[in-house]
């Protein structure tokens, strides 16, 4: 993560016109019209569709099954407008946000509604739809930039990059495009596949909080989660009973090490970043976060998330947060029990 000044970035009145004009002058640009874009290095697989907020939709080895949680029909034009009323779809894959959620619409005017009540959804949508110029591209690279939001004054360039026979590398850099200061941390949320089985190696030292929803809530019941050898999970398997519509829980994790793992049949997906120390996040969030959904259509939902610092960024000044994507094959039985004993070897 660093902090600093982008190059070539103007400034006073300039920084107006152009947060005014992007998100309309970004359409007629390269990134509008692509769809899915891929990069692979014949063992890896990535894919990326810049119209749509830059996302990732596409993670698997040659020849294997997605990782990701995405549906291959929203890959393709026509795409959403990045505009304020456009509403939120579970597009999913692995998209960055502005965070803290609370925080999702508290630095803009557009809807003073949402301000007033700190709302937590929807996220920003022109992140969401944002349209993407390529600025690099190579079979194995891909460099992306986005115009700065309306609703959080952030312009983001995406780094997406293969640099191991299995690690996939992906940045991000947000630059404040205001003539005023803004406070925000980067936030990659990563949609992968319900029926998956995700792990985080807890630190006994710390706290863990668990959200969901209240007790007395006759719609809605807490998501089950266990903790087997030290590794924290939310198994896939759970269904809303007792006259319920859906399941839900929220695990916020300080681990042990910085990474996720997350087995899908005989793949393991281990998400790696540098942990950020408790003192340099917002205060609501955690690192790690753990999000699991039960329920029917987009209820059903397992995400995997990061933090990083919250900062406060100075007119012209960016941030960043990068993580590392490694596809590793898992010979083991498809049990708990033997995902705990492969996972010894990352501790």
């Amino acid at each position: 993560m660093r902090s600093g000044t982008r190059r070539g970035w103007l400034a006073g009145a300039v920084l107006g016109l152009v947060l005014a004009t992007a998100p309309v002058r970004s359409q007629e640009k390269s990134g509008a019209g692509m769809d899915l874009i891929e990069l692979t290095n014949g063992t890896v697989v990535v894919g990326v569709v810049p119209p749509l907020g830059g996302r990732v939709v596409l993670l698997k080895t040659s020849g294997g099954e997605n990782l990701l949680d995405s549906d291959p029909k929203l890959w393709k034009a026509p795409f959403p407008p990045p505009a304020l009323d456009t509403p939120f779809k579970p597009w999913n894959g692995r998209i960055v946000w502005a965070g803290p959620q609370t925080g999702f619409w508290s630095q803009q005017d557009l809807r003073a509604d949402r301000k007033k009540q700190r709302a937590g959804w929807p996220p920003d949508p022109f992140n969401e739809t944002g349209r993407f110029d390529v600025v690099k591209r190579t079979a194995t690279l891909l460099e992306l930039e986005g115009a700065p939001s309306p609703v959080t004054g952030l312009a983001f360039e995406h780094e997406y990059e293969i640099t191991g026979e299995r690690t996939v590398r992906m940045k991000t850099t947000a630059t404040n495009g205001r003539t005023t200061p803004v406070s925000w941390d980067l936030w990659p949320n990563t949609r992968v596949r319900t029926e998956g089985f995700p792990y985080v190696l807890t630190d006994a030292l710390q706290m863990l909080r668990m959200d969901g929803p209240r007790p007395d809530d006759p719609d809605v019941g807490a998501y089950p989660s266990e903790v087997r050898g030290g590794w924290l999970t939310l198994p896939p398997g759970r269904k809303p009973e007792s006259g319920r519509k859906k399941l839900w829980a929220k695990a916020y994790v300080r681990p042990a090490t910085g990474l996720i793992a997350y087995f899908l049949g005989r793949q393991l997906l281990v998400i790696r970043a540098p942990i950020v120390p408790r003192a340099k996040l917002h205060g609501e969030q955690a690192f790690i976060e753990i999000y699991r959904g039960a329920g029917k259509g987009a209820d059903n939902v397992l995400e995997l998330e990061m933090h990083g610092p919250y900062e406060t960024l100075a007119p012209g000044a960016s941030m960043s947060f990068e993580q590392t994507f490694e596809l590793v094959d898992y010979e083991g039985p498809a049990t708990q029990e033997g995902h705990v004993a492969r996972l010894e070897a990352l501790r």
